[in-house]
């Protein structure tokens, strides 16, 4: 805003200020008041960004009212195109069915972007909508998709389409799903168990060493294998924005698990070329028929592999939430917290307090 000169002749920014209505945690400790202040502040750098465009865009009258009254329904569209994750584009285009069937298809971003429309379509996603069974949806079917929609309108408003994100409200409470893993000794012998489908069994027996889901393993190819000085990682490739910029997920891994990946062919090859992109139910029916051989009465599906990893992590590595959520590839360490109610209170307070 300027500079001004103060009374000692010294020339100083002239600066306009805003005190937000959240505080960070002096001295956090704890994982979850770590990971309050990384909101906090995150949430402080979207405000301070968007202020000090509005402030410009109100200086120069640089509204962008071609961009707040363009089609939402196109956007959501355009956004699906970008996700190459067949599950993710699977479920994004669910939530695009629903808001098709609330909205008008020529609701703007303008129009949309209220407190009020958000409250309206979470009412209809509660009361209204079903699945194709007709069946209505479950509360973390209904939070899924709510969220899969305000992140199509958080990416609209680093684009530029919204000035600030009004779409929002608190969410009902999601029941804590069930989290069925295999122990140490039940991976042995999972692993000495005989199995005809050598894919599945490598693959799954691979996932659970890595945390890898059966979508990262069937397009993993021996490019995203790299060995270096006695070490060896994946670096795989997510997604690509029209920008250019990449999202990758990259760990190291144990040498133990490279047995599990046959000979090494080209860079472009597939490591499991006969794996599927997703688990369907005849999979997971031979997945269990297996589990069931090798004496292990549990329903045991391929994503059990992600958290087998997760547990072993934290009752044999004694490893804090910050390096789980990494090992997991987690944005946010919330998703990797609940792991912590499944070991023993003393082992939770000793790597969580």
């Amino acid at each position: 805003m300027g500079y001004y000169v103060d009374v000692d002749g010294k020339k100083k920014q002239n600066r306009k200020r805003r005190f937000l209505d959240f505080k960070l945690i002096k001295d956090a400790r704890k994982p979850l008041d770590k990971q309050h202040n990384k909101d906090c502040l995150d949430k402080a750098r979207i405000i301070a960004n968007k202020w000090e465009n509005s402030i410009i865009s109100e200086q120069y009258n640089l509204e962008d009212t071609e961009k707040s009254n363009s089609s939402v329904l196109a956007y959501i569209t355009k956004e699906i195109e970008r996700k190459r994750d067949k599950s993710t584009r699977q479920a994004y285009n669910t939530m695009k069915s629903h808001f098709s069937k609330h909205f008008p298809n020529s609701i703007t971003f303008k129009q949309l972007n209220k407190r009020e429309q958000a409250k309206a379509f979470y009412d209809y996603l509660t009361t209204k909508a079903l699945k194709i069974n007709g069946d209505k949806l479950s509360t973390t079917s209904v939070n899924k998709y709510f969220k899969s929609l305000r992140l199509v309108l958080k990416e609209a408003l680093l684009e530029g389409y919204i000035e600030d994100l009004k779409f929002d409200l608190k969410l009902l409470p999601e029941p804590k799903p069930e989290v069925v893993y295999l122990t140490l000794e039940e991976y042995r012998i999972l692993e000495n168990t005989e199995e005809r489908n050598i894919t599945m069994k490598n693959a799954f027996l691979f996932a659970c060493l890595t945390a890898l889901r059966i979508g990262d393993l069937h397009k993993l190819t021996w490019g995203d294998i790299i060995e270096d000085n006695h070490k060896i990682y994946y670096n795989i490739l997510m997604d690509k924005k029209p920008n250019g910029k990449e999202r990758r997920i990259s760990n190291y891994f144990d040498i133990y698990a490279k047995k599990y990946l046959g000979k090494r062919q080209g860079d472009a090859d597939k490591v499991f070329p006969e794996l599927p992109k997703d688990a369907s139910t005849k999979f997971n029916e031979r997945m269990q028929r297996w589990i069931l051989r090798a004496g292990i009465h549990k329903k045991i599906t391929f994503h059990c592999a992600k958290h087998s990893f997760a547990m072993y992590h934290i009752i044999y590595k004694k490893v804090g939430v910050f390096k789980l959520a990494k090992l997991l590839n987690h944005t946010d360490i919330r998703s990797s917290m609940h792991y912590y109610d499944l070991c023993s209170p003393e082992l939770k307070e000793k790597l969580l307090g």
